[in-house]
Formats: C-alpha cells, sequence, structure tokens
C-alpha cells in the first residue's frame, strides 16, 4: 500500500496551491523515516519521525498535489490521522488525533503529539478503520518507517500569498509571455489567483 503511494509521488508535477475561503477537508500523505515513541508520566505521547519527504500528496475534490511539507503547519488543530507503520513482515495501521505538529531540522523531522482514537466517524479515514489495530499493539511492535494519512482542514493566515503568484512575478519579470508564463508555472494555469497586478 505504502509502495503504491509513494509511487503517486512520482506521477504529479509540483505545483502551486489554491486555498479557499472556507476550510475545506483535504486528504494528505506524509512519508516519513524511522521513528522514535515517548510517553511521559502524564500520558502525553510524543511520536518523533525522521527524513521526512520534502513533499507531502494531498488530494481534493478529485484534484491531486504536492506540496512542501513546511506547509503542514497550516492546517487546523486538532486533526484526525491513520498512522501506517511499516516493515518488512508488512504495515500496521492504527487511528489517532493529532493535537500538536512541530517541523525541525530543515523540515527534515516531524514530531506528532497524539492520542489514540476510539471512534472514527469521519469519512476521509474510512477505508483504514477495518484494518486498524490499537496504538498500545502498534507500539509495541516497533516497524521500521512510519507513514501519515491525514484528514486535514486549511487555515490560511492573513498574510499568506499563493505560491502561483511568486511563480508568476517571476516569469514577468523575466519577460515572458502569458503563455510562457502557464508553461513556466505548471498547475497555476486557469485557476483564479488572487495576484497584484491581476493575472
Amino acid at each position: 500500500m505504502i509502495a503504491g503511494v509513494t509511487c503517486l509521488f512520482l506521477l504529479f508535477s509540483l505545483a502551486g496551491f489554491c486555498f479557499a475561503e472556507e476550510a475545506p477537508e483535504h486528504s494528505l500523505y506524509i512519508q516519513g523515516g524511522e521513528y522514535n515513541i515517548t510517553e511521559d508520566a502524564d500520558g502525553v505521547i510524543l511520536i518523533a519521525i525522521q527524513d521526512v519527504v520534502p513533499y507531502f500528496f494531498t488530494e481534493f475534490e478529485k484534484a491531486k498535489q504536492l506540496l512542501p511539507v513546511s506547509q503542514i503547519p497550516l492546517y487546523s488543530l486538532p486533526i484526525n490521522a491513520a498512522l501506517v507503520f511499516s516493515g518488512t513482515d508488512g504495515d500496521s495501521i492504527s487511528l489517532v488525533q493529532i493535537s500538536n505538529l512541530t517541523l525541525s531540522g530543515e523540515n527534515k523531522d516531524l514530531t506528532l503529539q497524539i492520542k489514540p482514537l476510539e471512534f472514527y466517524e469521519g469519512e476521509m479515514l474510512k477505508a483504514y478503520v477495518k484494518d486498524a489495530i490499537p496504538f498500545d499493539t502498534v507500539h509495541k511492535e516497533m516497524k521500521d518507517t512510519l507513514g501519515v494519512f491525514i484528514e486535514g482542514a486549511l487555515i490560511v493566515p492573513e498574510n499568506y500569498r499563493d505560491p502561483c503568484c511568486d511563480c508568476i512575478d517571476t516569469c514577468r519579470e523575466r519577460g515572458y509571455s502569458r503563455i510562457e508564463c502557464n508553461e513556466y508555472c505548471p498547475g497555476c494555469s486557469g485557476r483564479k489567483l488572487q495576484c497584484w497586478p491581476p493575472w
């Protein structure tokens, strides 16, 4: 399953992303490497994931894109997630709620503060419910790598600027035509962008 999702990263070109005024839900996938799980005396569970792939895969209304992992903090918390622990003996899945997340080490390390989910009533992670096992069981297995499927909703900061606008500005400065800019900025053509000057 993970191999199939990883292949998707190679199929879609890097593109900008258009944020709506609302907070639409998206399905996200973050691929990480080795991980470490700790739990303090208060029961706070932290998962430190190393070697995170620099781009995460997102799907919304059948549109599939890759976005820089640095944009993960734009998603509102808490969020539900399916953790897929992978090893030579196969995958193990556990459903959790992420209450906090931080990126460090030039965005190569991701730390999640989680709590296990006893019930899941949403839609985007429904496919993982049947195969999910208790987090305590997965914790003891200690697999090799960890991938994270997230049911996320965007929060758009007031000062956020669509990456397509920056690409188009650079294209204009180089004297390219509108048609050339559409090729120079893949994924931006035909979109309603709030750039200035207008595009």
